[in-house]
């Protein structure tokens, strides 16, 4: 149970990182096509304006997708080992 929940506190830190990549480059992408002579400048300082402006629903968002779904093993390693059965002897030959 301890194990699941580390390994969605490090599922959150990946999910968060990733969403604010994604918004930072929407953000930049939209603020350069609106001002093409300066892209470079106009795209970063537009994707830190609107992590920045999201980063609380960012953090806890990305930390109930990633506990809760290494939980209920939505996502990978959040499942439980499945119990092993020993099958005897399955040779066709009785020794």
């Amino acid at each position: 149970m301890v194990r699941r929940f580390l390994l969605g506190i490090l599922w959150s830190v990946a999910i968060y990182f990733g969403a604010c990549f994604f918004v930072g480059a929407v953000a930049g992408a939209v603020a350069s096509a609106y001002d093409p002579g300066h892209a470079t400048t106009a795209g970063m300082e537009a994707g830190v304006i609107a992590v920045a402006s999201i980063r609380l629903y960012l953090i806890f968002g990305a930390f109930f997708v990633g506990t809760a779904g290494t939980m209920i093993g939505f996502l990978p390693g959040g499942r439980a080992k499945p119990d092993t059965v020993t099958l005897g002897n399955t040779s066709p030959l009785d020794v």
